[in-house]
């Protein structure tokens, strides 16, 4: 269910019956040249609708938030497009969201990210309503880090804008991608240094893999995987 397409008396009906509420988050940001800027969105909104289908097959429901498309990009902020909001307001942002699920009364709400930038805010704005609502449980998913194993024995290979990621819009928005121009290296550096403008290096052209393999294929099987394990996750089928 979307919350968005509920009445107020149809929302105040159901609510009791939601076993999980949904928060995907992700970010507008430089994906190379061949993904669009919404890739970190798009993402955890499909494997939304996927744990919503998988876990009503089950016969429960959960609850889809609309997203919320801002992140903190601070590296990525280097190229044309990347919004880039400070990590304390997307902290204070998420934090209220959350909040107000947790006044509503739902016990288990799912923060499903698809950007890296946005852990550490996020960690915090769960960590601010746990203090808060003692009985409530955030769990804070990142789907392409906290199900690293499993993509990688889809994919050679696991980076910004690359097979993984790309894989997986082929899959979800094809039209969105050019593959012409999928092409890319991997950037790897011993310690993290900040300054303006470091995505350049970092993230040359916009990306830090090689994404020239992925194929719709791959992310099918990504996005079926992901989505199984977290309905399993919220269904209490796996720890």
């Amino acid at each position: 269910m979307r919350i968005e397409e509920l009445s107020w008396p149809e929302f105040d009906r159901i609510k009791d019956k939601v076993v999980a509420v949904i928060l995907p988050v992700g970010s507008v940001e430089a994906h190379g040249r061949h993904l669009p800027l919404g890739t970190d969105v798009f993402a955890p909104l499909k494997i939304a609708e996927l744990v919503e289908q998988k876990v009503r097959e089950r016969g429960k429901e959960v609850l889809v938030m609309p997203p919320i498309w801002y992140g903190h990009s601070f590296a990525l902020n280097a190229y044309p497009g990347t919004i880039n909001v400070r990590p304390e307001s997307l902290r204070m942002y998420v934090g209220d969201v959350l909040a107000e699920l947790a006044a509503e009364g739902f016990k288990k709400i799912v923060l499903l990210n698809g950007h890296g930038g946005n852990v550490y805010p996020l960690t915090e704005a769960a960590e601010d309503v746990a203090e808060l609502y003692p009985d409530v449980e955030v769990y804070l998913i990142n789907w392409w880090l906290d199900f690293r194993e499993d993509i990688l024995s889809v994919c050679s290979g696991q980076g910004h804008a690359g097979e993984d990621e790309t894989s997986v819009m082929l899959a979800i928005r094809p039209e969105l991608v050019n593959m012409r121009e999928a092409r890319g290296r991997r950037v790897k550096r011993k310690i993290r240094v900040i300054k303006k403008d470091i995505g350049k290096e970092v993230f040359p052209d916009g990306l830090n893999d090689d994404p020239s393999s992925a194929t719709a294929e791959k992310g099918e099987r990504i996005l079926q995987i992901v989505s199984e394990s977290i309905a399993r996750i919220i269904l209490g089928e796996e720890g």
